[in-house]
Formats: structure tokens, sequence, C-alpha cells
């Protein structure tokens, strides 16, 4: 409370707070990593001799007490009261239902497991039932001829699309997209609005995929042929519940017993709730199999075949499967990590937030759910105190407070209502902490909650800066600590994630390996910065200029 920012205080002006703020060693020092230090006991405007270019090498350990506060001209009060006028949430407490079940789906998620050795035990490996057999007779035994035609018709398609994967993948993979293209854009045509402003977007987005496309087909073709890539390994019996893991010479040691076993992300991709695919993913699991580290790629199911609670759903059941067989690829489950970039970030953030009060609830009650850490083989359900961190790049974290922002980019708003199922307070991860039932357990859910690292750019023109400010804010109002906001000049909503690892500006690979090495990482830092840009710099910035994101 005694660190007031004043914004008169911020020499880039007072629309946005600064760039990065990092909490010190020492609970009385609070540096503003970009040039000005903002201390009860320092007048405001007294400059500090520091590198601009300084970057955030590690997660902070200490309270991120975010002391910015919405100007009003940030105040999105116009458009709140017709927005929040709506039926009571209910999407928060179909979550804690949803994931108490997918804690239960031990039979579903077992037959899904790859065997035949490893920590679980599942069906496969011990030749008791065949891959899905468990839960599919028990769902159809009581099913209409109806539905019984259409199971068959869908496991058709399945074994066809199996056999072209296996066979044909890049052919497969590109007819699929197109055809998701076209029922996508039969589905959500009439959500968009088509004035000069969103025709001005789209163009930008047509000029930016053609500058990016040769280093992208090149990602795209690695992608396809590494074989060190593991992809479309089935986690849950739903459309979409794939993943693919990116697994380095070294963890292939470790399933050898030939070496230690070595640190896993779990990835969360982004794509707007729509457009998302586990293959966004590439870049970043090949560059982190650089460093000897499994990448596992989750996908989910995409609006409008699925809203978010069933993203979320698939999010969890897609990193239980992680925590349940990460070990048999080389992956250690005592060091692993999750990340999430843009929409990604919401939902990883959503499953971290449920289900950190879903164990905090049951440990109340007396109930047996959640595992204690460092069970190892035995362990039947994930916690979140498994988690070493958690980074979100770019999230929105407030989908009422962004209503107005996606109209002014295009978007009629209401889109949002029916991707939330029609409870956009319910699906907003800053919103669920005012909630009676995060209120009530607050104080168990700060001793469980892992280390949380907050990226944003300035100039995200998708998802405005203050998603993250204001985000933070709220976390620490509630008691969590270990929180870093890291807001960067000059970064879109795409840099961190496509243009910046071309030219070879990896801020995600910054944030990570310290996380997950430790003292280690600041070598391989140095060793990964001497690599040449996969792209010229100048026709990347001109990307960066043009983008819409």
């Amino acid at each position: 409370p005694s660190r007031v920012c004043s914004k008169a205080a911020w020499p880039w002006g007072g629309k946005h707070p600064p760039p990065i703020w990092a909490a010190g060693d020492h609970p009385s020092t609070w540096a503003l990593c970009g040039g000005w230090l903002v201390d009860s006991a320092v007048p405001a405007a007294a400059p500090v001799a520091m590198d601009p270019q300084v970057k955030l090498r590690k997660a902070s350990t200490g309270v991120m007490s975010s002391p910015m506060r919405k100007p009003p001209d940030l105040i999105r009060s116009s458009s709140d009261s017709l927005m929040v006028a709506k039926k009571p949430p209910h999407v928060h407490r179909e979550l804690l239902t949803i994931l108490r079940k997918v804690s239960m789906e031990e039979d579903e998620l077992f037959a899904m497991s790859p065997g035949p050795a490893g920590p679980i035990q599942s069906p496969k490996a011990s030749n008791e039932v065949e891959p899905k057999k468990l839960f599919e007779e028990e769902r159809l035994a009581d099913a209409s001829f109806l539905d019984r035609v259409w199971d068959f018709l869908k496991r058709m398609h399945d074994s066809l699309e199996a056999w072209g994967y296996r066979n044909f993948p890049v052919i497969t993979d590109h007819f699929n997209g197109l055809v998701y293209g076209v029922d996508l854009a039969v589905r959500t045509v009439k959500w968009f609005q088509f004035g000069a402003m969103a025709v001005w977007l789209g163009f930008r987005l047509v000029i930016y995929a053609m500058i990016i496309a040769i280093p992208a087909i090149r990602i795209m073709l690695t992608y396809y042929h590494d074989p060190r890539i593991k992809r479309r390994i089935r986690y849950g019996p739903e459309e979409r519940e794939y993943l693919d893991i990116y697994i380095p010479k070294e963890a292939m040691a470790a399933q050898k017993g030939e070496g230690p076993k070595v640190p896993v992300v779990i990835a969360i991709m982004g794509g707007a709730f729509i457009i998302g695919h586990r293959g966004y993913n590439a870049q970043l699991g090949l560059r982190l199999m650089d460093f000897g580290v499994i990448t596992v790629g989750i996908d989910y199911r995409n609006w409008p075949r699925a809203i978010m609670p069933e993203m979320v759903k698939d999010v969890s059941r897609g990193v239980r499967w992680v925590f349940q067989n990460i070990e048999l690829f080389g992956g250690d489950v005592e060091n692993c990590m999750m990340i999430g970039q843009s929409a990604g970030a919401h939902l990883a953030a959503m499953l971290l937030l449920e289900h950190s009060l879903l164990e905090a609830m049951c440990k109340k009650d007396g109930s047996n759910l959640p595992v204690e850490h460092g069970q190892g083989r035995d362990l039947k359900v994930w916690s979140v105190t498994q988690l070493k961190a958690y980074l979100a790049i770019s999230g929105p974290y407030d989908l009422i407070k962004l209503g107005p922002h996606l109209t002014s980019r295009g978007l009629y708003p209401k889109i949002m209502d029916h991707m939330a199922a029609g409870d956009l307070e319910g699906c907003s991860p800053e919103r669920l902490l005012d909630s009676e039932d995060w209120q009530e357990n607050k104080e168990e859910i700060a001793k469980i909650m892992p280390p949380i690292h907050l990226f944003h750019g300035y100039c995200d023109k998708a998802v405005p800066v203050w998603s993250s400010s204001d985000f933070c804010e709220k976390l620490t109002e509630v008691g969590i600590e270990g929180i870093t906001l890291d807001l960067r000049r000059d970064m879109t909503h795409t840099y961190p994630v496509v243009e910046g690892p071309l030219r070879r500006h990896e801020c995600q690979i910054e944030i990570i390996l310290p996380i997950l090495f430790g003292e280690g990482a600041e070598q391989m830092l140095e060793a990964g910065s001497k690599l040449p840009p996969l792209w010229p710099v100048r026709i990347l910035n001109v990307a960066t200029h043009i983008g819409p994101f």
C-alpha cells in the first residue's frame, strides 16, 4: 500500500502502466525495470540508471503488489452495464463438476494410455481389453438405433482418418483443415461485421500471412517429418482430443535408463477460441528440444463445435494425461510447467484457478480426490502443486471488459456470449476471484497456487495490455503470491510466439529455461542467442507493423 505509482510519473504518458514490474529481493524494494523507480522514500520522477533493454530472467518469488489502477479513459463503463445484465453465472459451478468428473474418468483415460510399460498400467498394456472398448460398450448399452448408426459411421470415419494420418499425414491434415475451414465459415459468418474496419483488418492479415509464409512452411514441413515429434496421440474420446509430444535426445536416453528424466512444458495454443490447432506449438517445441525439454502441445475443441467449459474440460483431460504418461517418454513430472498463449492463456488460467479451487474445497470437506504432491506411480489425478510455474502470454482474463474492444475490431461482441454459454462472468478468470466459493477458500488456495508469470506487449492490438495488469492486480488482492507482471514495449500479440522466435528474440525461452533449469539457464541462453534469424529481420519488422494483432 505504501507503493503508489502515479501516472504522472510514467515518462511515456499516463495511458498505460510501466513495462515490467518485478519484485525485488527485499520486500521494501520495488524496481521498475525500464528506467524509473517509484517508492515512498524516493521522488516520483527520480530516474534510475538501468539498462532499458534489461529482460526479466527469473520468475518473481515475492508478492507482486500491482500498484496500477485503470485511469478514467480505460474504464469500459459505457457497454459494461448492457453486457453484465444477464442471467446469474452458472458456468463456474458446472466447471467444478466437470473437473471432478474428469478426475474420475479412470478407465476411460487409462484406455488412452500408450503402454506397454510405465507408471500407468493401462488396459492396452495388460491386454485385458482393446483401447476405448471399456467406455464404448458401456456408452452404447442403452443407445437408440440412430445413435448406434451414427456411432458406427463415426468410427468408420475415425478409422479412415487414422489410416490417412499414418500414410499421408500432410495431405490428410490439410484436407481436414479445408473441410473444417468451410464448415467454420458457414457456421460463424453471421457473427462477423463486414464494415470498413473488418475488411481492412482482413486485408492486413492476408499480407501478414504472405510475408511469413516461407519460414512458416519450413516449420510445418519439419513438424510433419521430424521423427522426434510424436504427433496426434489421443488423450480422450472427444473430437480434437489429441496432443503432440516433442521428444529431445535426452528424453530418449532417459527412456532407456541412460540418463536423467527431462523437464516438461505443457503448451496450450491460442486461436481466438475458433481456429486453434496444436501445431501452433511447433516453433516452441522444436526450439525447446534443443535445450533438452519435452514439449506437449495439447489440442482442444474449438467454437462453434464446443463452448468454453468444454474447452477447459479438454485441456484438463490433456494435462491429466501428461502427468499419467509423460514418464513413458522420459519426462520428469516433478519438473513441469504450463504455458498458454492468447485463448490458450485464458483456458489454462481457467483450469488452474478452478482446479486449485476444487482441490481446496475437497481438502476442506475431507474428500480424497486431490492427491498429495509426489505420489508418483500411484497418481490418479494431477494437482496444481505439481506445476513449477504457469506462464500466460497475452491472455484475455475478463471477457466482459473485452466486449467494447471486440466491437472496435469489427467483431460482434455477443459472439463471446455464445462461446461462454451465456455466462461471460463465469468464464472470466479474473471474475472468478470475486466468487463466493473463492472467497471462502482463498487462504487454502494461496498455499497451493504455483508461481504465475503474466506476459503482455504494449502494442497488442488483439487483447489490450490492461487485461494482464488488471488480472495481476486482482490476483494480488485475493492473496496469491509469486505473481510476476512482465509488460514489454513494442511487442504485439503475435511477437512472442511468431516474429520474435523467427528473429531469434525468444521471449518464451528466456522465461521458461530459468524456471526449469535454475542457475544453469544463463549459459544455455547465451549459446542460443548466437543462432542466425530464420527470416530477414527487416522483413519481420514489416510483418510486425502490418499484422492486425
